[in-house]
């Protein structure tokens, strides 16, 4: 146990800090026990090593949960850890189940202990039963081979690409097997705390557990080692996808100002399906969301390739919408619009000098800029006009009229948004009258008679009016 811990720790130096993941079962226990002993060992031979931190997650899924936490706190301050327990909510209708919900809620809560105390790695338990037993789940659910590429000794938090400078996961153990750690806990006399939910067959990583692989074993007992190598490879396999379907995104994305990806369309039609449902997939994780299911995926490839010229796609997923318009890939927010039978209400203000007017049921907001001295004034509104009447934020009802210049003429909101290449999914937005006058429309502006209006002599102080997306 402290060889497995010398070969995927010593590498890394002495850093910081060290977490441990401590759930009080027999592979934590055991984790904890060795890496204790390593230390010791170490600081004997004159290393100045940190108090290492034992973070215990308490779910309230079982009612021997508090006993747990008393347990883990027990036997980490005994050898000398500092301990810090975190409480999360469970719940019990998430749509991954509760066992993918429980995991999300603990490596959120580990996440933040070890951004809490300056954790450069968090050690995990996992040994070769778990991998074994996670190659072969995942392909069980046809997860592919990101999904059988199965765990690495260095890893990264699940919630790296949103807190990335969150600690990086360690897993010394993954080359031993429970059996070995059972050995081990026997002779050093170890505690640990048992859940009984760990025997219910109800989960299919217990049946795999419990009924399927002691039945490989008797057949394949190298089997650990077997599916491991599988993982490796798939993990390089997976690998090169990545390096290809990289090179594809990057021969055809173009960067926007706001950090906005497009993908040209006419730059994907060399690409055969499988090559583009493998662009697709990489697209997806690089923004974070789930993958889709292949049928799913099938489907997209097949629209987009059989897409006409100029024709616009929305494809949802995830809490995000796949368009294709103007012959552009481009993910976006959803845009909800209200429905002729479910007309969003009016919104009422009386101005007095606030800087953001919220408009949740348009997801988004009008933000007010006082024009600074010298600052041209080209498209502001004087604020004695905008103090002169209650501002009324209104749904589109259709043959709204705007101009761009107190000089200029009135044309059709469409025929504006269409001009300055406003997409469809974007004008679902509200207009700001003044009685039966328009005063803003957002992504276009401030309307040309309320620009002129204040003009006289010895005018007011101007103001800019923005709407900022909050989708």
């Amino acid at each position: 146990m402290r060889v497995a811990l010398a070969m995927h720790v010593t590498p890394h130096g002495t850093p910081a800090r060290l977490a441990l993941a401590l759930s009080g079962g027999l592979d934590s226990m055991v984790l904890l026990d060795a890496l204790a002993h390593w230390i010791q060992g170490r600081r004997e031979a004159g290393e100045a090593i940190a108090q290492p931190v034992a973070i215990h997650i308490h779910h309230g899924l079982s009612e021997h949960a508090d006993d747990w936490l008393a347990v883990c706190e027990r036997e980490a301050r005994l050898r000398g850890f500092a301990f810090e327990a975190r409480r999360v909510s469970v719940p019990r209708d998430a749509r991954q189940g509760v066992e993918g919900a429980a995991r999300a809620a603990r490596y959120h809560a580990l996440s933040a202990v070890c951004s809490a105390h300056g954790v450069d790695w968090l050690l995990t338990a996992h040994h070769a039963n778990d991998q074994a037993e996670t190659v072969l789940l995942q392909m069980l659910r046809g997860a592919g081979l990101p999904g059988v590429a199965a765990m690495a000794v260095e890893g990264v938090m699940p919630d790296a690409a949103s807190a990335p400078d969150t600690a990086r996961l360690l897993r010394p153990l993954l080359d031993v097997s429970r059996e070995t750690m059972r050995a081990y806990a026997s002779a050093r006399s170890l505690s640990w705390v048992e859940d009984p939910s760990n025997d219910d067959r109800h989960y299919l990583r217990n049946a795999l557990r419990h009924d399927v692989l002691p039945a490989i074993a008797a057949h394949v007992p190298a089997y650990r080692e077997t599916l491991a190598r599988f993982a490796r490879h798939a993990a390089q396999a997976q690998s090169l996808l990545d390096q290809l379907a990289r090179t594809d995104f990057d021969g055809a994305c173009s960067q926007e100002a706001n950090g906005g990806e497009r993908l040209q369309r006419s730059r994907l039609q060399a690409l055969d399906a499988p090559r583009l449902a493998n662009l697709l997939r990489y697209w997806v994780a690089r923004r974070g969301l789930t993958l889709p299911p292949e049928a799913r995926l099938d489907e997209w490839v097949r629209q987009i390739q059989g897409a006409r010229a100029g024709a616009s796609l929305a494809l949802p997923h995830d809490g995000a919408v796949l368009r294709l318009y103007r012959d552009e890939l481009q993910w976006t927010a959803v845009y909800d619009s209200a429905g002729p039978d479910d007309p969003a209400p009016d919104v009422v203000m009386r101005w007095s000098g606030e800087r953001e007017w919220h408009l949740p049921q348009w997801q988004g907001s009008v933000v007010f800029v006082p024009v600074a001295e010298g600052e041209p004034v080209e498209g502001t509104i004087d604020e004695r006009v905008l103090r002169a009447q209650p501002l009324v934020a209104r749904q589109r009802v259709g043959a709204e009229r705007w101009r761009e210049r107190p000089d200029g003429h009135s044309r059709s909101l469409k025929h504006w948004y269409q001009s300055r290449g406003v997409a469809a999914w974007l004008r679902h937005v509200p207009i700001v009258w003044q009685a039966n006058e328009i005063v803003f429309v957002p992504r276009l502006g401030i309307d040309g008679a309320a620009q002129k209006g204040g003009q006289g002599e010895r005018g007011g102080a101007r103001w800019r009016m923005m709407w900022r997306d909050e989708a």
